[in-house]
């Protein structure tokens, strides 16, 4: 098989490259019947361009021309994820824990799609994690801290059959795992994902995320997606790798 992705400019991450959730989760729709999916990002993802898929021993890598020079952005395999022994805090609890956090000129990537608080509402997936708090007796449920925020989908994130679509879900487990992990400035190397159940876009989405450590620059992360009823959606493992500064935007 060989194909195009296009990651269009309204779904970065970075200041001038796709945001790695949504574009994992896009590229991951090439992997049909596979349980679950892992991505490694090797190179900033280019955006409004169509880029190459190729498929490979192991599933496909999806490559670009970077200043002449043939390039592997990302590669994407099926894996196999087990269940995390994660519960949700509540969507009340998620709400509270939101509420703290920071502000445009403290966000390190203020127009992120994921998490930047610069993206107007229907515009952004606005996800404002930060840390569960215990006001009022709401307690966190697992045994670590987890950072933690609500979602409330819009109705152009759904497909055809009014359910959140997959990119989506993969982009909301993507960056809640770095406010988890705390230690900017910080790029995704590699997400695996699985979806258990994509719910309908009207319905609000618990979404927490918790670190699992780190070895030298590389820090790792899980985050997982739930109902407000508490049902498990969808889950994410996840390495950062720990940069010395993000790019400027440039100048359009």
């Amino acid at each position: 098989m060989t194909n195009t992705l296009l990651i269009a400019r309204r779904f970065n991450g970075p200041n001038n490259s796709g945001n790695g959730g949504y574009s994992a989760g896009l590229g991951a729709q090439l992997l049909p019947g596979a349980d679950a999916v892992e991505a490694t990002l090797r190179a900033p993802i280019p955006l409004d361009r169509a880029l190459d898929v190729q498929t490979t021993d192991s599933g496909i890598d999806i490559t670009a021309d970077v200043d002449g020079v043939p390039t592997l952005i990302m590669a994407l395999r099926p894996t196999q994820l087990a269940t995390p022994d994660v519960e949700s805090p509540g969507l009340e609890a998620a709400s509270v824990a939101a509420a703290t956090f920071r502000d445009i000129n403290d966000h390190v990537l203020p127009h992120c799609f994921v998490c930047g608080p610069a993206r107007a509402e229907g515009d952004g997936l606005r996800i404002f994690s930060d840390w569960l708090k215990d006001p009022a007796g709401i307690e966190n449920p697992n045994a670590f801290p987890v950072v933690a925020a609500p979602w409330r989908p819009t109705p152009d994130l759904a497909d055809a059959a009014g359910n959140i679509a997959p990119e989506f879900m993969w982009a909301a487990l993507d960056c809640p795992g770095a406010f988890a992990i705390n230690a900017e400035p910080i790029l995704l190397g590699r997400m695996s994902a699985r979806i258990l159940r994509r719910p309908r876009v009207d319905q609000p989405v618990v979404v927490i995320a918790w670190a699992k450590g780190r070895d030298r620059r590389k820090h790792f992360a899980g985050s997982a997606l739930f109902t407000p009823e508490g049902d498990l959606l969808a889950f994410s493992e996840q390495t950062w790798i720990q940069i010395d500064a993000h790019a400027p935007p440039k100048e359009l």
